[in-house]
């Protein structure tokens, strides 16, 4: 509930401010639940576009780790699009941009494992068995480690906070569990690609409605993690790459035969 002179969330806005949500209209709320991606006008050349350079902008802006399951996902959603559509040029653009999604995701893990870490020491005291059991080669392996073992000391720090998972919590093994899955995912993405050559044009529409939806709940997620901050949209997701420049009409796709039709 609004309150006069009062910020929520430190977003700066307080509800008697005379310039306080310009933009505030009361719109139709059903709206809210219908994903804006599912637009056919939006072309496949454009979602992998967009999808691309906003996974990009994720990884590189991770606060707290609060969108490391969302980069998981979208990680895996574009890849199945990009398997099932993409041509051999596509495909080696996606693996130029999986690589940059690694390299970026790979800065904030040593971040991510000193919060786990952080709870570890805060139940059982710095030095304590346990902390080696979690971490036995120390926090700066994760920053001196070569890209192919990170999994491994990734592994050793989730099997090390289960066991205690009793004294730590479920967050934290949550936490170091999302991790792993987030690694796993974006690593293997940038080390190869799979093409789905037999896919049916009903996969197909299947895998691209699926990335429209996982684009559609990281929307929804940076507006929890920004309310009333609307400008922080221009760091995560470039709308301009949706949209077809004023002036310009765009080809309609040809669908493409199906290699599997239903008798």
């Amino acid at each position: 509930m609004a309150r006069w002179d009062f910020a929520f969330f430190d977003s700066g806005v307080r509800f008697d401010s005379p310039d306080a949500n310009p933009d505030a209209t009361m719109r139709d709320l059903s709206k809210f639940f219908v994903p804006p991606f599912d637009d056919k006008k939006i072309s496949l050349a454009r979602q992998i576009a967009f999808s691309t350079d906003h996974l990009q902008r994720m990884s590189a802006n991770n606060p707290g780790g609060e969108l490391t399951d969302r980069i998981t996902a979208t990680t895996s959603a574009l890849n199945l699009v990009v398997d099932c559509f993409g041509d051999n040029e596509t495909k080696l653009a996606q693996r130029a941009s999986a690589k940059l999604v690694k390299d970026n995701f790979r800065q904030t893990i040593p971040g991510e494992v000193a919060r786990i870490m952080g709870a570890v020491v805060a139940a059982y005291g710095d030095g304590a068995p346990q902390v080696l059991e979690c971490c036995p080669h120390g926090r700066a392996v994760f920053s001196q480690c070569r890209d192919d073992e990170v999994q491994t000391h990734l592994n050793t720090l989730l099997t090390g906070v289960t066991a205690h998972a009793a004294d730590l919590g479920a967050a934290v093994v949550t936490r170091a569990t999302n991790l792993v899955n987030a690694w796993l995912t974006i690593y293997g993405a940038s080390e190869a690609s799979t093409g789905a050559q037999t896919t049916t044009q009903e996969g197909k529409n299947l895998a691209r409605e699926n990335l429209n939806l996982m684009l559609f709940l990281n929307l929804l997620t940076l507006a929890m993690m920004f309310p009333r901050q609307p400008e922080k949209r221009d760091l995560y997701m470039r709308q301009d790459l949706l949209e077809i420049p004023e002036g310009e009409e765009e080809e309609e796709e040809e669908p493409e035969p199906d290699p599997n039709p239903v008798p």
